[in-house]
């Protein structure tokens, strides 16, 4: 973890609660859940609410299959910790071996003719977004994939793009096999929020992916907003001036967050004085190259069913 803070807990009684977290659960809390318990109003409670609801909530593609679009967008990006957490948790639900050729190369796994196309269509989503037309989004209709259908799974593709791009530029830990497959077997169950919550019809992504927005970019926090949408501009791919230390981070986050390095972390803490503020950028990167595909996909759906 590059942020000290993250990793020992936002203040006292967090930092109480995650040694409890660890103890009672018999291995340290990954640092996925730490994550969300930092500074939590900024950007936990609006991720993991859309999180939850993605992953758990009403779709017709299952739990085990949703877990592997996770683990898909991790490959896609290069996010180990990702593909490890997420492959596992799909491993409980679904043929360990088929997942496992999936991760490997989804072309060549023997799935089913929707999962195919389903694949296909993310893998552009996530890596090519500017290259997504509604031609794409008519082959996977074609393979009885429903509207619906495409954008539940754009949501898991957008949250987990997200997600893998925090995981990257926070050098998250990866697990050892056992701790894997502790925390895969609780995630199953408790799914992306802690406690019991009930989710009630299908989820509003489009209403959760606001929230979101207007949260990490709209709202106060320890950074301006204005430096918030020029780091998520960049990690989008458009143009925005800023300071060195910020514009590498932020185009790095964007394209390749897994090259992210310590110096480049460190330049930004250093730049904005507090760890909390740079958590706040690099939070914005993260969330602006998400939301920029989860657009880019909208605008295609809506052009086809208009």
């Amino acid at each position: 973890m590059r942020l000290h803070q993250v990793e020992k807990g936002d203040g006292f009684f967090q930092a109480l609660l995650i040694r409890f977290i660890s103890i009672v659960s018999g291995m340290r809390l990954p640092d996925a859940a730490r994550i969300v318990m930092y500074h939590q109003d900024f950007y936990g409670k609006p991720m993991t609410i859309w999180t939850h609801a993605a992953m758990r909530g009403e779709s017709s593609w299952s739990v085990g299959e949703r877990e592997l679009f996770a683990a898909m967008t991790a490959k896609w990006n290069s996010c180990a910790f990702c593909i490890q957490a997420h492959s596992a948790i799909a491993s409980l639900v679904l043929d360990k071996t088929l997942v496992d050729e999936t991760v490997e190369n989804f072309q060549r796994a023997k799935l089913p003719p929707r999962l195919h196309a389903i694949f296909a269509f993310l893998e552009i989503f996530t890596k090519t977004p500017d290259e997504l037309t509604a031609e794409h989004v008519t082959t996977a209709l074609h393979n009885g994939i429903t509207q619906q259908e495409v954008e539940d799974a754009m949501a898991v593709a957008t949250l987990f793009g997200i997600t893998v791009r925090l995981a990257d530029t926070l050098n998250f830990a990866l697990l050892s096999d056992k701790d894997s497959s502790k925390g895969a077997e609780r995630m199953l169950a408790q799914g992306y929020v802690f406690g019991k919550s009930k989710l009630q019809g299908h989820p509003d992504h489009q209403a959760l992916a606001e929230v979101l927005r207007t949260r990490v970019f709209e709202e106060s926090g320890v950074t301006d907003t204005a430096l918030r949408l020029a780091m998520a501009a960049l990690a989008a791919g458009a143009s925005a001036t800023l300071e060195a230390a910020y514009y590498d981070l932020a185009r790095q986050i964007g394209q390749e967050a897994y090259k992210v390095t310590d110096e480049q972390v460190k330049k930004v803490v250093q730049k904005t004085g507090n760890e909390k503020a740079a958590f706040e950028l690099i939070a914005a990167a993260a969330v602006g190259a998400g939301l920029y595909r989860w657009q880019k996909g909208l605008s295609v759906l809506r052009e086809v069913a208009e």
